[in-house]
C-alpha cells in the first residue's frame, strides 16, 4: 500500500548537514541577539528605550477636564505629528473669513493650481476701488488646496463657481479666491493617462463633437469609439465630424461611417480649406455648449477659426509631424470660447482616452450593436471577446457587427478594471 515517504532526516539517514558558518555555537539568524562578549542582550532594548528596557514616550496623559480645554494639536507633543495636525487645522479655516467681495463666474481655462474665470456677476466694489477686469485669475484656498492633485483639478472649463475678490490697491492684480463649485448638470471625463486620477475635460455641456480627419493623420475609428462610449456612459449625445475631406476618404472608412449612421450617430464631412459642411457645423454649435474633442492635427483649430472669426486671434494652428503622421499639440489646456449664440470648449488634442463611467462587466452597454445581443450567448458571464458560443462573435463573423467596432470593444475592455 502506498504511503507517505519519510524523509532521510527523520529516519536518521541521508547526507550530513553542512557546518554553520560564523561564530562558534551560533544558530542561524539568532547571532544578532548576542552582545560582543557572547552574552544575550536584554530583551526590549532597542531604539527609543532606556537602559532599563523601557521605551520613552513623547506624549503625556491628560485628564478629561484638561483635554477639553486643550487645543487638539497641543495634545500631541511629538514634533512631526504636532506640525502635521496643526497644518491641517489651519488649512481647514484658512480663507473662510477672507475679506473681499462676493462674485460669480464661469471657468474659461484651467492650469495647475490656478484658472481663468469670466465674471458673470462681478463684485460690488466701492466707488474708489480700481476697476475689476472681466476675466480674473482665480486660486483655490484653504482646505480646497488639498484636493487639487495637479492631475485632476477641482474645476474644469465650463464650471460655474462662486468666488471672493479681495480688495487691491494701486496697480496690483485682482486675484479671486474660490469658495464654491456649483453643481454640474453634466461632465465629460476620462481616466488620466497616469491611471491615478479622473480628469474632467469639460463641464455643463450639451453635446460632444468628435473631430477626426480623412487623412494626415489618417482616420482612426478606435479613438472615435472610445469617445462615443464615454459620451454615452455620461448621458451626453455625440456627433462625428470628419475633416479634411479635400484629401479624400478611403472606401473602408466610408463604409464605417455608414455603420455609425446606422447606430444613430450624426456624421458631418467638412473641409476647412474648401468650405465643405461649414454651414452645418455652425448650425450644430448654435444655442448649445459643445466640447470639441479629437486627436492633434485633425483640424479642430482650423475649423474654429473659419466658423468663428471673432475668436480667431486666440487660436493657434499647428502642423502634422511628417515623421509620425500625428498632429503636434496646439491646445494644451481645455479652453471655453464664447460664440455669438452658444459656447464651445476646445479640449486638448489627447491621444489617450479611457472612459471612466464603466467597467468590463458593463462596457457592452455602450456599444448598441453588442447590447442588442446581450443575454443570447452560451455563457451568462460571456465577455464577448474569445468565448465559444458567443452571439457577438458569431455576429462579427456573419458581418452583422463591423469587425473594427468589435476590435475597439476588445481594446477598451483590456484597459478597464475587472
Amino acid at each position: 500500500m502506498a504511503g507517505r515517504k519519510h524523509s532521510a532526516k527523520s529516519s536518521g539517514g541521508g547526507r550530513p548537514q553542512a557546518p554553520k558558518r560564523g561564530r562558534q555555537g551560533a544558530r542561524g539568524h539568532g547571532l544578532h541577539h548576542k552582545q560582543g562578549d557572547g552574552t544575550p542582550r536584554n530583551l526590549a532594548s532597542g531604539r527609543g528605550r532606556n537602559e532599563k528596557g523601557v521605551r520613552e514616550r513623547g506624549w503625556s496623559k491628560l485628564e478629561d477636564e484638561q483635554a477639553a480645554d486643550t487645543v487638539s494639536f497641543e495634545r500631541l507633543s511629538v514634533g512631526s505629528s504636532k506640525e502635521r495636525v496643526q497644518e491641517v487645522e489651519d488649512a481647514a479655516g484658512y480663507g473662510v473669513d477672507l475679506q473681499g467681495f462676493a462674485a460669480r463666474g464661469t471657468v474659461l481655462e484651467v492650469r495647475r493650481g490656478t484658472f481663468l474665470l469670466e465674471l458673470t456677476q462681478p463684485p460690488q466694489l466701492p466707488p474708489d476701488a480700481a476697476p475689476c477686469p472681466r476675466i480674473v485669475r482665480t486660486e483655490p484656498r484653504g482646505a480646497m488646496q488639498h484636493f487639487d492633485l495637479g492631475l485632476s483639478s477641482l474645476v474644469a472649463a465650463g464650471d460655474e463657481v462662486e468666488v471672493i475678490v479681495p480688495p487691491v490697491s494701486g496697480n496690483l492684480e485682482y486675484v479671486a479666491m474660490l469658495t464654491r463649485v456649483l453643481p454640474r448638470k453634466s461632465a465629460f471625463r476620462r481616466v488620466h493617462p497616469s491611471g491615478r486620477a479622473i480628469q474632467v475635460l469639460a463641464a455643463n455641456i450639451d453635446q460632444v463633437l468628435i473631430v477626426a480627419s480623412a487623412a494626415e493623420p489618417p482616420f482612426r475609428p478606435g479613438f472615435v469609439d472610445r469617445i462615443l462610449a464615454c459620451a454615452l456612459s455620461s448621458a451626453l449625445p455625440a456627433k462625428l465630424i470628419v475633416n479634411k475631406l479635400d484629401l479624400g476618404l478611403k472606401e473602408d472608412d466610408l463604409e464605417l461611417l455608414d455603420v455609425y449612421r446606422g447606430l444613430g450617430v450624426e456624421v458631418l464631412l467638412t473641409s476647412a480649406t474648401r468650405g465643405d459642411g461649414l454651414d452645418a457645423f455652425r448650425a450644430w454649435l448654435t444655442g448649445k455648449c459643445s466640447v470639441l474633442c479629437g486627436h492633434s492635427g485633425v483640424g479642430k483649430s482650423s475649423l474654429l477659426r473659419t466658423v468663428a472669426p471673432e475668436i480667431a486671434g486666440e487660436i493657434r494652428v499647428g502642423e502634422v509631424s511628417g515623421y509620425t503622421s500625428k498632429g503636434t499639440h496646439t491646445t494644451t489646456h481645455a479652453r471655453l470660447y464664447r460664440l455669438p449664440d452658444g459656447a464651445l470648449i476646445d479640449a486638448p488634442g489627447v491621444r489617450e482616452f479611457t472612459p471612466v463611467d464603466t467597467d468590463r462587466r458593463n462596457l457592452w452597454g455602450w456599444f448598441p450593436e453588442i447590447a442588442a445581443l446581450q443575454g443570447r450567448c452560451q455563457f451568462n458571464d460571456c465577455t464577448h471577446t474569445v468565448e465559444q458560443g458567443c452571439a457577438v462573435l458569431a455576429a462579427v463573423a456573419a458581418g452583422t457587427i463591423h469587425p473594427r467596432r468589435h476590435e475597439s470593444y476588445v481594446r477598451i475592455y483590456k484597459t478597464l478594471p475587472a
